[in-house]
């Protein structure tokens, strides 16, 4: 860690420079380097457009260097982002951005489920007839971890699952606009998993057969299958936070 901070001042201060000001120049380093901080560092680096949808980050190191904060800080914020579902980490690939971060004061749970009621099912059936076999692939291979998540009764990892759904269509569209305006209408990790634990398990089975109804008319090409199935599985879940309500 200190190797870090003496390769990034030594350029800036003498060796000969008083020791109060190599304490306090790393005093307030480490002030700065915490969790939470790194978190901000990281929505406010994608929401200035850092780094663009379904955009690899960085390797680890340069990252760490970027931000300037040591390596195991760095991979707690990135955790926490994942959980979230901003990132999503793949299996050795790397971190990829899954969707931006919304802000809590201007982007409520109502606010994104309303916008994906209106956006995604115009988008998918628009672009139904064009997602390559493996899209499909990778999506019949993902439907059974929903399955298994709503039976364990793991909400947060349900959700994930969910949103991970939708992340693969995205990631298969072609053009960046259109999948851009399908990822900024999805809710975060946390606030879909708290919705789905007020649902019973019957609501719950039928989210998941609307996620499968999606995914048939995805494969047959059928966009008006397609646009009602995404539609039914958004309306269940407003209907769902009206009742909470």
């Amino acid at each position: 860690m200190k190797s870090i901070f003496w390769k990034k001042y030594c350029q800036k201060f003498s060796r000969r420079a008083p020791y109060h000001i190599w304490l306090n120049t790393f005093c307030l380093e480490d002030a700065c380097s915490t969790p939470a901080n790194a978190i901000n560092q990281l929505e406010e680096a994608l929401l200035r457009g850092r780094w663009t949808l379904f955009e690899r980050l960085p390797a680890e190191r340069h990252l760490a260097e970027e931000l300037g904060i040591s390596r195991a800080t760095l991979r707690t914020a990135l955790s926490a982002l994942v959980g979230k579902g901003i990132l999503e980490t793949r299996r050795n690939q790397g971190t990829f951005v899954r969707t931006l971060p919304c802000n809590p004061a201007t982007a409520s749970l109502a606010d994104c489920l309303q916008a994906m009621h209106i956006i995604m099912p115009s988008l998918l059936a628009t672009v139904s007839g064009s997602f390559a076999p493996s899209a499909m692939l990778t999506l019949e291979r993902h439907l059974p971890s929903i399955g298994m998540a709503l039976h364990r009764g793991e909400m947060h990892l349900l959700a994930q699952h969910h949103l991970q759904f939708f992340s693969i269509l995205l990631q298969a569209i072609s053009n960046a606009r259109l999948a851009r305006a399908g990822a900024d209408t999805l809710p975060e990790t946390g606030a879909l998993a708290k919705l789905l634990q007020e649902c019973s398990q019957a609501q719950l089975e039928d989210l998941f057969k609307h996620l499968a109804r999606t995914l048939h008319g995805l494969r047959h090409a059928d966009a008006q299958s397609c646009a009602s199935s995404v539609s039914a599985y958004v309306s269940c879940l407003l209907q769902i936070l009206g009742e909470k309500k």
